[in-house]
């Protein structure tokens, strides 16, 4: 049983630093300024409006320490910076691999 509890909580660990990393490459990308579709810089509050989430959404996710974020976020960033989840993932595979070491 405590072999099973280890690897729970090793997979607890793995998944809060992928859930980080992936927070902070967001947030490298497409949350430094917030732009409109038309790259004019608008407030956290507008691009959080422009994206379908809520201004505390952004802040928790540019957080140094992340939070475990819903695919729904990701694909509302995504849209708004019309950019395709394959190509995000793909650039964060390649930024931090396939494997992510505790």
């Amino acid at each position: 049983m405590a072999k099973g509890n280890k690897n729970k909580k090793d997979l607890n660990k793995a998944n809060m630093l992928v859930n980080r990393y992936l927070c902070n490459f967001l947030t490298e990308k497409f949350l430094q300024s917030y732009n409109d579709q038309n790259g004019v810089i608008i407030s956290q509050n507008k691009y959080a409006s422009l994206c379908g989430l809520s201004s505390s959404t952004l802040s928790k996710l540019k957080s140094s320490e992340g939070y475990d974020i819903p695919m729904t976020t990701i694909y509302n960033i995504c849209r708004h910076e019309k950019f395709s989840l394959k190509k995000l993932f793909a650039e964060f595979e390649e930024k931090y691999g396939v494997d992510i070491p505790l």
